[in-house]
């Protein structure tokens, strides 16, 4: 069963009182969701005289201090933005912990909900998979968490056919890839398309497997094929090197592309505050 972080709660709460509103003029669209209430945005609509059908509590009194009459003003309704979350189910993704990674896209879809964004959340391998549509508002997390629940891990991984595929079908402008971006042929230009990515990126360091100094067999459980490497000094310096350059061809921070390392075992919580801080910047 999956389950989410306690500290969901808390992050939600906190990050909800967060405001920029010194930061921009009164009457400008922001794309910051903390100003998105239905029927109370930025977006001027309209002035008009105040009528008997009316609520009281829409008149503006500052014009009425000057006029002596009644009016209201009337504001364009924002629909809460839609994110996009690409969940890789690809058999690579096996060599992690399922839970510790399910629980992480878990909790921040609820974090999510509770600021009032709308999530879809969509698996893949070399193709996109399984689909989650449209969930909005914190009681309808149960359908995160059974969409979640249900996948499995199976098949090979191919990001860039995945991001054109969503790009073609669902055109988004927020997305969250959660992923260990085995894809040869990806970089950070890859996702120049969308408005706004988010990589979240899954790592698990080869010698985090404890590999002795002799050969040692390497699975790849996308290919079902073994591969006996012989691990030295000279080899093992080798291998720090080509794992350096892998993480490096994602940490190029460029405008609305945001990159995260996650490593087994680190702090939940600070990780989904920076996620909301990339968010709102």
């Amino acid at each position: 069963m999956i389950h989410v972080d306690p500290e969901c709660e808390a992050v939600a709460r906190l990050f909800s009182k967060r405001s920029i509103r010194a930061k921009l003029p009164a009457q400008t669209r922001s794309e910051n969701p903390i100003f998105r209430r239905k029927g109370s945005s930025f977006n001027l609509k309209s002035v008009r005289e105040y009528q008997g059908f009316d609520d009281i509590r829409q008149i503006d009194w500052r014009l009425y201090g000057r006029t002596d009459r009644y009016y209201i003003k009337e504001f364009y309704e924002e629909e809460n933005e839609r994110f996009y979350l690409l969940v890789d189910a690809s058999a690579s993704m096996g060599i992690y912990d399922r839970e510790v990674y399910l629980r992480f896209v878990a909790s921040l879809a609820l974090i999510f909900l509770k600021l009032h964004f709308s999530v879809s959340l969509l698996s893949f391998d070399e193709r996109l998979r399984d689909t989650c549509l449209n969930v909005k508002e914190e009681k309808n997390v149960g359908r995160v968490l059974a969409f979640l629940e249900a996948l499995r891990f199976e098949g090979r991984t191919d990001v860039l056919a995945v991001l054109r595929a969503l790009r073609s079908r669902y055109r988004p402008s927020t997305l969250f890839l959660f992923s260990d971006l085995f894809d040869a042929n990806l970089q950070a230009e890859s996702f120049a398309p969308f408005r706004r990515s988010f990589l979240l990126h899954f790592h698990r360091p080869f010698e985090e497997g404890d590999p002795p100094f002799a050969e040692t067999e390497v699975e790849d459980p996308e290919w079902n094929s073994r591969l006996l490497l012989s691990y030295d000094p000279a080899n093992r310096q080798r291998i720090r090197e080509l794992e350096r350059q892998f993480l490096r061809r994602f940490e190029r921070p460029s405008r609305g592309y945001h990159y995260r390392r996650i490593d087994r075992g680190v702090a939940r919580a600070p990780l989904y505050w920076g996620v909301l801080d990339d968010l709102y910047a």
